[in-house]
């Protein structure tokens, strides 16, 4: 699993990107709350998808077989922080619900093109190679 996460570094590259663009789009459409609202959106949403990726490699070395259920796990936690966030800044700073809302999305949605055209460039081999032989 360890050069299945090599899209770490290109992921957090591109949310980098994306955060700055959210905090410049977060101000001009939502002032001085949607400049900060939008990139703690976009943050959010990396470290959810970099928790996954670190709880499920830490589970494979356990068992393969572990992986699966670890990811739903590791799903369903992340939506209830993205639920309780929502729900935190709704209830705290209501102006800056929509613009930490479309940080989310689009932290998610750079996250996963990323990390799909990280996929379809690697060569990651399908079967197991012997190491020893």
């Amino acid at each position: 699993m360890k050069s299945a996460r090599g899209f770490l570094k290109p992921c957090f590259a591109v949310a980098g990107a994306a955060a700055v663009l959210a905090a410049v789009l977060g101000w001009v459409f939502a002032g001085a709350v949607g400049a900060w609202a939008a990139p703690a959106g976009v943050a959010l949403a990396a470290l959810g998808f970099a928790g996954s990726v670190q709880a499920v490699a830490a589970v494979e070395r356990i068992d393969l077989r572990l992986t699966l259920p670890m990811a739903l796990i590791t799903y369903a936690v992340k939506l209830m922080i993205a639920f309780f966030a929502l729900w935190t800044v709704k209830s705290t700073v209501p102006d800056a619900l929509l613009p930490f809302a479309w940080g989310i999305v689009g932290g998610a949605v750079v996250w996963l093109a990323t990390q799909a055209v990280w996929a379809y460039k690697a060569k990651i081999p399908y079967i197991e190679l012997n190491q020893g032989s």
